[in-house]
């Protein structure tokens, strides 16, 4: 755990799993690597990724964040632990659909992914760098009591950023 700072509902559940939020309303929480990862370098992070069993009043979803400034918990709700950092670049992993007010984002009615940067959620804005497409290859809801494989690479030479669910690129 010492190479990670834990924030909030954050915790540790054994040598290589951390749980974010349990199941329950109203929960933030964060995980972030102490050591900043050079954009110079190539990299490919594996791991394991557990979305929750309830879709229909489930939680708003996670991010996966590169960003050189805090290591603090981030916003929560809508803004996913992603909105408002800046800079930042960030893979959304979107579990609830935004469709109202001043949060609406341009969601998608399914369960997405999107590629952004600089804390910036609404996906028809111009930090809106890839996506949004469904999570799955093969299903609209992820919230689906399952671990699902993930996979993020990153190439310097080409500054392409990849992203596979379930080993399918998304």
């Amino acid at each position: 755990q010492a190479q990670y700072q834990l924030n909030g509902s954050a915790i540790q559940t054994d040598e290589n799993c951390f749980q974010l939020t349990p199941a329950l309303n109203t929960q933030a929480g964060s995980m972030w690597y102490l050591e900043q990862v050079s954009l110079l370098e190539n990299f490919t992070l594996d791991f394991d990724i557990y979305l929750g069993c309830v879709d229909v009043n489930g939680g708003h979803g996670i991010y996966f964040v590169l960003q050189p400034i805090s290591t603090s918990l981030g916003s929560s709700g809508g803004g996913i632990g992603f909105q408002g950092i800046v800079p930042s670049l960030g893979v959304e992993f979107d579990t609830w659909q935004n469709n109202g007010g001043s949060e609406a984002y341009d969601d998608p009615t399914f369960d997405h992914l999107a590629i952004q940067q600089n804390g910036d959620l609404d996906h028809g804005g111009p930090n809106n760098l890839a996506g949004p497409v469904a999570i799955s290859a093969s299903s609209d809801n992820v919230e689906d009591c399952a671990y699902h494989n993930m996979r993020i690479t990153w190439n310097a030479e080409t500054q392409t950023l990849s992203v596979y669910f379930d080993c399918n690129l998304r």
